[in-house]
């Protein structure tokens, strides 16, 4: 099963890496990124390698595990621009909103536009975002949400931008999912057994 998260920024450097690598450390997680990793769109697209070393964060489940841990995401770069997802949001609403009665009558009667997407806080971010960071990531291993969340809060700490989690169908801002995912991924890691908290082991970078 595959979930994934957007990420709208006003556009990431490769001078973010080491930041984020410090951001990660602050909440308890000692990672490596893939050597290769530059945040580049033309050499970067695609699955992300990371080791996890040492501090492995706050669950008591990684207490047991005396081993380096590879995990990762799908990183995939794309373009964003806020007029064209207005105007997508005040279609969907239009059409939403339109009552059974009045599609069978083919009412000509227009809902009023919406000025924000979400709210006049979050589209003042919005407003300013060029680039769509799209982060997917599989359930397999369970480490996988704990570090697709956290880099996502982190892009969007460091870059002004704004987290979309359609699972829950919610906007973010960085400093809003710094305070609301580690109890998220500390509940969804402690549903598991131990036996079932499955991890993959690190061996070499490939």
């Amino acid at each position: 099963m595959g979930l994934d998260i957007n990420v709208f920024s006003k556009g990431i450097s490769s001078e973010v890496v080491p930041i984020i690598k410090k951001r990660f450390l602050d909440y308890n997680m000692e990672i490596e990124f893939h050597p290769d990793f530059k945040f580049e769109e033309k050499s970067d697209s695609g699955f992300l390698p990371i080791k996890i070393a040492g501090n492995k964060g706050f669950s008591k489940l990684y207490e047991s595990i005396d081993f380096e841990i590879i995990t990762g995401f799908e990183l995939l770069f794309g373009d964003y621009d806020y007029e064209t997802a207005l105007n997508e949001s005040n279609e969907w609403t239009e059409t939403s909103k339109k009552s059974i009665i009045s599609r069978l009558f083919k009412s000509e009667q227009k809902s009023k536009k919406q000025n924000f997407i979400v709210n006049e806080y979050i589209d003042s971010f919005l407003k300013n975002c060029k680039k769509d960071y799209l982060i997917s990531w599989q359930t397999h291993n369970k480490s996988e949400l704990r570090i697709s969340l956290f880099f996502a809060a982190f892009l969007a700490e460091l870059s002004d931008g704004v987290i979309y989690d359609p699972q829950n169908n919610r906007y973010l801002t960085g400093e809003e999912a710094l305070k609301t995912f580690p109890t998220e991924i500390l509940e969804y890691e402690e549903s598991f057994t131990q036996e079932n908290f499955k991890v993959e082991k690190f061996d070499e970078w490939r």
